[in-house]
């Protein structure tokens, strides 16, 4: 079921990523408010969970492998880099910004990063799903509210990431099942 699961989230990314612009990312874009409190706020929230925080960790991630000597941990940095390349589908996509800037917009690099962290984090830990999901959100809304990107890019950085996270950590033997990252969201399994 996780492969099903992650093969349907792989062919949801590059689907979302296929039209231009979407009717959801033009509501999305011309109904929210932005106040210039809001656009600080978000200023400061993309200053700090952006790429910066996935060099961090994958630099971490590396020293406490290297340190330690501990596979799992060298297995976790290959998740997170595969997860962090995600973000170099966007110039196969080729999608403009909201605004004009140098970069392709599908996915978005920002949202990326958080997500490639908050994954690794809880596929090392075994927690941490909902405080993965809000940094995620907060990250994504940011972008959104800065007119960085569209909706459907940061929807779509989220479900790439899970998806090629969910084959890479299935592949290097870190998760056997989806159900062990979240446990406590799935009901058990009845016995025949």
């Amino acid at each position: 079921m996780t492969r099903v699961l992650a093969a349907v989230l792989m062919i949801s990314w590059i689907l979302l990523g296929m039209p231009e612009v979407t009717w959801l990312d033009t509501w999305v874009h011309e109904s929210l408010p932005r106040p210039e409190w809001l656009r600080a706020t978000a200023y400061v929230v993309s200053l700090i969970l952006g790429p910066t925080i996935g060099w961090a960790f994958a630099a971490v991630l590396f020293v406490l492998a290297w340190r330690r000597r501990d596979l799992r941990l060298w297995k976790a940095l290959a998740v997170h880099g595969l997860c962090c390349a995600t973000v170099l589908v966007r110039w196969l996509f080729d999608r403009v910004r909201p605004v004009e800037y140098h970069l392709p917009s599908y996915p978005s690099g920002h949202t990326v990063a958080v997500a490639s962290v908050g994954f690794t984090m809880v596929v090392l830990l075994r927690r941490g799903v909902l405080w993965a999901v809000l940094a995620v959100l907060v990250a994504g809304i940011a972008r959104v509210v800065l007119e960085m990107h569209w909706v459907t890019d940061v929807i779509g950085a989220a479900l790439g990431v899970t998806g090629v996270g969910l084959v890479a950590a299935l592949l290097l033997g870190l998760v056997t099942s989806g159900r062990e990252l979240v446990p406590h969201l799935v009901r058990p399994r009845r016995d025949p």
